[in-house]
């Protein structure tokens, strides 16, 4: 695996395992959850944790301390973090038992499809923040709610709020998406000026992916099907890993700019090669637990160029970046997400999918942390004046275009992604693989 500057942490991340089967084992109610969401989705229990709550002991601060985690103050509590791993964080507090808090998207539906009644319900809902108890004999576990909000505090829904936040639903229920790819990057643009200015960015970002997710899986039907299982779950999209956008090198740089203006804040950058012909910067935000993968094609004399800030060239060759957006449009546009990679037990998943008619790629990445597939490519028609540009300017062979006149062109996957250690990185040899292996121009025998 290519070297990431993100740690793998098998010490923590067992602690964290041992502790859910053994709470498991101690509340027989919450076995039979995890049991019924491992079955119909995939999803392992343990990917929804959203923090721990333990005794506030000497002991128990020792020991987040040895595992790397680190102390964080919020009211009447103290928070531990690991800085730079992908694992619940753990608050102390004056109680004498411990309790894990999962993450969901409504309380009200994960309770209703686990015939759950919370004897404890704090803030409003709809708010930043809310949070459900549900007490068995032997334990209690809770459920937990975030839009835009990373602290603990019970949200208060206010008319104002509610108002903005119907203004700012009704800009997306209503945001077009013009085939112009010019014009469909300035509209996403003057929609985020807007809700940023009615919400803040962390509330705003939270908000704007929703409705990103929305519009995806309208246009891919192994997202459904796989959303159609959380939401029986009632977990809907709480096990989102990363977004993924391709943009052409044109609207690469005033992408970033969206992300910046949401709150998103640069992480690593990829380039895999001189002969890889692609890049991607990733982008997490501080706040909300959105993180985004944007891919570009980039040159071999750009490796050492921060080609995210730059307005990049055009350029004389399209490679699988650039030939999928001249297709379909920028994601940020009409051609929406290219794919949303979520967290599963990767076999269990592979599995369902397969069992339900819907085939899933080769794993590009199979190692111990890291596991990650594609399912095979939703098939998209094309304009036929894209097909005509790309014609005229030499970028596809008269071949390929009537290839994708007749049969369209790959759009839009699921991945299918399983993380262990604590592990929060990608790796680029994989990542690169996969990026060719779904081009437009390869033949659809060559994608299995």
């Amino acid at each position: 695996m290519t070297q990431s500057p993100w740690p793998r942490c098998p010490e923590a991340a067992e602690y964290f395992e041992n502790r859910l089967k053994q709470f498991v084992c101690k509340v027989p109610e919450l076995g039979l959850i995890e049991q019924n969401l491992y079955n119909t989705t995939g999803v392992l229990l343990l990917n929804l944790v959203d923090h721990w709550i333990l005794p506030h002991t000497l002991e128990n601060e020792k020991i987040m301390r040895e595992l790397g985690l680190e102390p964080h103050s919020f009211p009447d509590t103290v928070v531990y973090r690991h800085p730079s791993a992908r694992l619940p964080a753990v608050r102390l507090m004056a109680v004498t038992n411990d309790r894990p808090v999962f993450g969901v998207e409504d309380i009200s539906h994960f309770s209703i499809s686990h015939k759950l009644t919370p004897d404890m319900v704090a803030g409003d809902f709809d708010s930043e923040y809310e949070e459900a108890t549900n007490t068995f004999s032997n334990g209690a576990f809770g459920v937990v709610v975030r839009k835009g909000y990373s602290g603990f505090l019970p949200g208060i829904m206010t008319t104002e709020l509610s108002e903005k936040l119907r203004e700012a639903r009704q800009l997306l229920i209503e945001r077009d998406r013009p085939a112009d790819d010019t014009a469909a990057i300035l509209r996403a643009e003057e929609v985020v000026d807007k809700l940023v200015k009615l919400l803040g960015t962390a509330r705003a970002a939270d908000e704007f992916f929703h409705y990103e997710r929305m519009y995806y899986t309208s246009r891919n039907s192994a997202a459904r099907l796989q959303l159609e299982w959380q939401q029986q779950a009632g977990i809907d999209w709480a096990n989102h890993d990363h977004h993924t956008y391709r943009s052409s090198r044109e609207h690469f740089k005033q992408l970033i700019g969206i992300w910046l203006k949401l709150g998103f804040v640069l992480r690593e950058r990829f380039y895999a090669g001189a002969e890889a012909g692609w890049g991607a910067q990733v982008m997490e935000h501080p706040v909300s637990r959105v993180v985004l993968f944007s891919d570009v094609d980039i040159h071999p004399d750009e490796l050492e160029i921060d080609f995210s800030a730059i307005q990049l060239k055009p350029q004389s060759k399209l490679h699988t970046i650039g030939l999928w957006c001249a297709l379909h449009g920028d994601s940020i546009g009409v051609a929406g997400m290219h794919h949303l990679e979520c967290e599963f037990d990767f076999s269990k998943t592979e599995e369902l999918h397969r069992n339900a008619g819907q085939d899933v790629m080769n794993p590009f990445t199979n190692y111990p942390m890291l596991k990650q597939a594609f399912t095979v490519a939703e098939k998209w028609d094309v304009d036929p004046s894209r097909i005509s540009s790309l014609l005229k300017q030499g970028f596809i062979s008269d071949i390929e275009a009537m290839r994708f006149l007749e049969d369209g062109a790959y759009g839009s996957h699921l991945e299918i992604l399983q993380r262990k250690e604590g592990f929060k990185g990608f790796d680029k040899t994989g990542v690169s693989a996969i990026i060719k292996a779904t081009d437009a121009r390869i033949a659809e025998h060559e994608m299995e």
